[in-house]
Parts: structure tokens; C-alpha cells; sequence
């Protein structure tokens, strides 16, 4: 099985992946969360008509990490459980989706009707994350690893101002928390896109010079460092081990990825930072072993089906013992490539256990119908379905959500 976990990853399937949807039964567990096992096929769950509801946001005072947990001004300790969407800028363009990256928000908060609704409960996503996508601020042509830097200083900043801006400010008015996120990935094979040149730090210096001081004053906006950075890692370590090997790999990223948190925390005291790591972003069960220099500093860890990345707990479970561990993309799509590849009746169900057993912040992929693997399938732009079946984990995370919606919140302790 590959470990190249975003090698086959596209994000611009055409519409109609999914050409059918399953019918199900619900089984539940009493000792834990729901999870759905399919038993069909041919039903389609559910298209959805443009409706109102009211919005069900919550506070957002700035959080703080104390030790393994974030927490409130007032001590209560909080978990963002929430969604990825797709990069604001493309949603925006109306050739492309034909809906706004507002209208994305307004679903996954439990706004307007959200494309798909199998019941009138609607979403509850706490946290937003925002791929910023150095593809789409420079205008690149989707789906491929740019040049770096992939972007100009005035490409940047409209990019921040026509779009970033508007999304988060949307997000504040929601009552949710967005996590505005440097998402470049792949670039394995272009040593010049690895994590080690100067070309990429130039471009995430130029970014978090740029993005960490726009946004310092929003208590609701947490920054992530870095997607999914790739190379250099060792192909024949086990990330999760406690080998010097591995904890070397660790200490590479660390002596790069320093200088990029401390320019985000030079103009951004308060905000949490999230930090990821190599091979992307799996290495997160080293953190604890060396921790990165700062205050208010989270780490990241991003698994599919990945048969490498089994059980999840020594993957990312222990290490959120010690450090916090925000599960930035998670999923599973039967029939795709192996790293994706899963069920929900296992896969899904060992990230129900894991979500269980340890106080990580889960925010799976992906709240839309073509980045693969999406929770929503589209007929015509105004006949969604949510996929709810065992191939995939779209009707497992609303329960996750609709479940947990008064759960681990903060309370208003002063939000921006």
C-alpha cells in the first residue's frame, strides 16, 4: 500500500462522481456514537429545495492550550469539531460551482437548507477550515503542484481581500471558527517543492507576512501552518515509533518549519496555531518527543483509509495525550485509490472509537460534491444527495456533528 497519501488525490472530479446513492438501515451502538452500515442500492436520499433556518452559532472568545487541552478564557475546556470546504476563491467563481463560499458556510451552520438534507436537523460545524490554495492565488490551472513561490504579493493580496477576508468575516458572523490553512501539497517529486527549499520558504513567508497580521485581531481564527508538507522523510520508518530515525525526521521539519511559526506569532500573538508535518502531515505522534518553540501551539495529523496509519490511536491518539492534536483531514471513499480507500462500518467506526477515546478536534473532508472524498453528491446544481451509505463518511459526519452540537463549547469570554 502506498504512503504517498495524496499522490492520486484530485480535487476537480466532474460532477456526478457518484452516479447512484444507497439506501441504509442506522445501527447503533449504545456504548458509542452512531454509525451507518449500507444495504442497498438505487434510493436516492434526499434532494434538497433552497430553504431558511435559523443560524446556530456559538460564542468565539479566543482559546488558549493548556498542556494537552484547549480551552476557554473561562476555563471550559473545547473541542472544534467541524468541515473542510473547498478554496474560497473557487467557490466564488460562478463558472465553476455555482454557489458562493458564503452559501458553504451557511449550510455547515445550520443556515439555508444545506444541499443533501435527509432531516430537517441541518449542520453543526463549530470549526471551518479555509484551504488557501497556492494554485488558486496565483491563477494556477487546478489540480497540479505549482512552481514556487506560486504567487505574487499583489496576487496575495487580492486574493486576501476579494475572498479570504469576506469567508472569515462570514465565518465570525456564523458564530464559527475557521482555521485559515496554507494548503499546498503534493510537489514529491520536484525536490524544489520539498519543504527544505528556499523557494517554498520564501512563499510561506511571503503568505504568513501577509495572512498572520490580516487576521490577528479575529479571536475566532486559528492558522495552520502548513498543509501536507511532503518530502524529505524516511520511506522505511514508521512515523509512530519512537526510533531515532523517526524523531530525526521530526527534527528536520521542526529546524524548517520554525522560522514560519515564529513570523506567524511575531504578528500574531494570540491565535492558535496549528503545525503539521512531513509526509503529509503523519508524523504527528513525534510532537510530544520535541515540541515547537511558541505558546499556544497545536499539531495537525491528516489519515484516510491508510492501512500504514493503522490502529489510529498510536498514530494520533497517544500523541493527544500530551500535545493537542486537531485531526485536520480524515475520511474514506470505497473504491478509490488504496490510501483512501475504507468503510464505514470499519474505518468509520475506528474513527468513532478514536474520537471516543482521546479529546482530538476532528474536521474531515470534505463538506462539497468534487473534492474527493466529499460528502455530497450533485445531479443538476439544485438536486444534491448526502451520501449516507458504507462506501463513505458524509452521513457519518453530520450525525458526529448533530450529535455533538452542545457538546465541549466555549462559553462568551470576550470574543472579538
Amino acid at each position: 500500500m502506498t504512503h504517498d497519501m495524496n499522490a492520486e488525490r484530485t480535487d476537480t472530479l466532474p460532477e456526478g462522481d457518484e452516479s447512484t446513492a444507497r439506501d441504509q438501515r442506522i445501527v447503533r451502538n449504545t456504548s458509542r456514537r452512531v454509525f451507518l452500515q449500507a444495504v442497498g442500492a438505487g434510493a436516492v436520499l434526499g434532494a434538497f429545495t433552497i430553504g431558511h433556518a435559523e443560524a446556530a452559532g456559538i460564542p468565539t472568545p479566543w482559546l488558549h492550550r493548556d498542556r494537552n487541552l484547549i480551552r476557554d478564557p473561562s476555563g471550559n475546556k473545547v473541542i472544534l469539531r467541524g468541515v473542510n470546504i473547498p478554496d474560497v476563491s473557487r467557490l466564488n467563481a460562478d463558472n465553476y460551482y455555482s454557489y458562493t463560499a458564503a452559501e458553504y458556510i451557511d449550510w455547515a451552520t445550520n443556515g439555508n437548507a444545506p444541499p443533501g438534507t435527509d432531516d430537517p436537523n441541518g449542520w453543526y460545524a463549530r470549526v471551518i477550515r479555509l484551504p488557501a490554495q497556492p494554485v488558486d492565488i496565483g491563477g494556477h490551472s487546478p489540480g497540479a503542484a505549482p512552481p514556487a513561490p506560486a504567487f505574487t504579493q499583489s496576487q496575495l493580496d487580492s486574493y486576501v481581500t476579494n475572498h479570504l477576508r469576506p469567508a472569515v468575516d462570514h465565518c465570525r458572523d456564523r458564530g464559527v471558527y475557521c482555521i485559515v490553512d496554507y494548503h499546498r501539497h503534493r510537489g514529491q517529486y520536484d525536490e524544489n517543492l520539498w519543504f527544505t527549499s528556499d523557494a517554498i520558504d520564501n512563499e510561506v513567508q511571503l503568505f504568513w507576512n501577509t495572512v498572520a497580521p490580516e487576521f490577528a485581531n479575529d479571536s475566532h481564527v486559528l492558522f495552520e501552518v502548513y498543509n501536507e508538507p511532503t518530502e524529505p522523510y524516511p520511506d522505511d520508518v514508521d512515523p509512530a515509533s519512537d526510533s531515532q530515525a523517526a524523531l530525526d525526521a521530526w527534527n528536520q521539519w521542526k529546524q524548517n518549519a520554525q522560522p514560519w511559526v515564529d513570523t506567524i506569532r511575531q504578528h500574531a500573538p494570540q491565535n492558535l496555531v496549528l503545525i503539521g508535518s512531513p509526509r503529509w502531515s503523519q508524523w504527528t505522534a513525534q510532537a510530544p518527543r520535541n515540541e515547537f518553540d511558541g505558546d499556544n501551539l497545536a499539531y495537525t495529523g491528516h489519515v484516510y483509509g491508510q492501512d500504514n496509519l493503522k490502529p489510529f490511536a498510536d498514530s494520533f491518539g497517544a500523541p493527544s495525550q500530551d500535545v493537542p492534536v486537531f485531526l485536520t483531514e480524515w475520511g474514506y471513499k470505497t473504491g478509490r485509490a488504496p490510501y483512501l480507500s475504507g468503510t464505514t462500518a470499519v474505518e468509520g467506526q475506528m474513527f468513532l472509537d478514536l474520537f471516543d477515546n482521546y479529546p482530538i478536534h476532528p474536521i474531515p473532508w470534505a463538506f462539497d460534491f468534487r473534492w474527493v472524498p466529499q460528502f455530497f453528491n450533485r445531479q443538476t446544481r439544485d438536486d444534491w444527495e448526502l451520501l449516507r451509505n458504507n462506501e463513505t463518511h458524509g452521513g457519518l459526519v453530520k450525525d458526529l456533528l448533530y450529535e455533538n452540537r452542545n457538546n465541549d463549547l466555549p462559553t462568551d469570554g470576550g470574543s472579538a
